[in-house]
């Protein structure tokens, strides 16, 4: 785990590197903005009617106490897509989609029938936890949308390997850089929903930080690889066909290339 961490902190710094090399508004020794962009970024996001949007999500990115902000971290996801789509009216923040079980998809925007997902270090996320497990309630989509019948009864969530999938590889999905348990359940959603596209986006830092880097570059090489096997697998594209899904290839957006409307307008 703290491989795990080390990394994902050289990551944080190669993001803050990117955006903003000075470090304007970092708190000390941290990768994090400070109050005063806080209190900017709750303006805007209330300007947007968006404040309560991401206060009582889940993961409660705008929760004050601790002194670390989730939202205010340099390579926060919901803080990236936000800017990202900040000038397009067009886009709904944050999209819940009934996935048929007990628990619904959580989508970070929305565009008619576009559903975005966004990732920044999330990639470095430990994915064989309990919060990061398919649950048992989805035996049934497994079986309507995969054909999975799904029997064990004496266990605590589905463990699944990508050879339930088509994939010649006996390895556990919760062992990837690429978050398929949450995918899986996005691909739910989206087919109880009627159908649309499926755009990921992974925010990434400048990219000649990223190939000069052998950790961070190694770390893209395995996700990439990860995304082609399974953006390919048969089983995935099928389900898609099937249910009117679109599933383009992610999007990988360089955060330098994002305007940071909540430093610009900081007092």
């Amino acid at each position: 785990m703290e491989n795990l961490n080390s990394k994902k902190r050289l990551f944080d710094q190669l993001i803050l590197e990117s955006i903003n090399p000075k470090k304007t508004h970092i708190k000390p020794k941290t990768v994090f903005y400070d109050d005063d962009y806080y209190t900017q970024l709750i303006t805007e996001l209330k300007k947007r009617n968006l404040f309560e949007c991401y206060s009582i999500h889940e993961l409660k990115e705008t929760k004050k106490g601790t002194g670390l902000i989730k939202m205010c971290s340099v390579a926060s996801s919901s803080r990236l897509c936000f800017l990202h789509f900040a000038e397009n009216k067009n886009v709904k923040m944050e999209a819940s989609l009934n996935t048929g079980t007990s628990g619904n998809a959580q989508l970070d925007a929305v565009k008619e029938t576009t559903y975005y997902e966004c990732k920044c270090h999330e990639i470095f996320d430990d994915h064989d936890k309990d919060s990061n497990h398919l649950k048992l309630a989805y035996k049934k989509n497994l079986q309507k949308y995969f054909g999975i019948n799904y029997q064990e009864k004496d266990e605590n969530y589905c463990k699944l390997t990508l050879n339930n999938f088509g994939v010649a590889e006996d390895k556990s999905i919760y062992a990837l850089r690429f978050d398929m348990k949450q995918f899986l359940c996005h691909l739910f959603g989206i087919a109880k929903n009627g159908g649309g596209t499926l755009q990921y986006i992974f925010f990434t830092p400048k990219k000649e930080l990223t190939e000069t880097n052998e950790i961070a570059k190694a770390i893209y090489e395995k996700l990439n690889k990860e995304i082609e096997t399974i953006w390919n697998c048969d089983s995935i594209k099928k389900m898609c066909k099937e249910n009117n899904i679109h599933l383009p290839e992610p999007m990988m957006i360089d955060v330098s290339t994002i305007k940071d409307i909540i430093l610009q307008n900081i007092q």
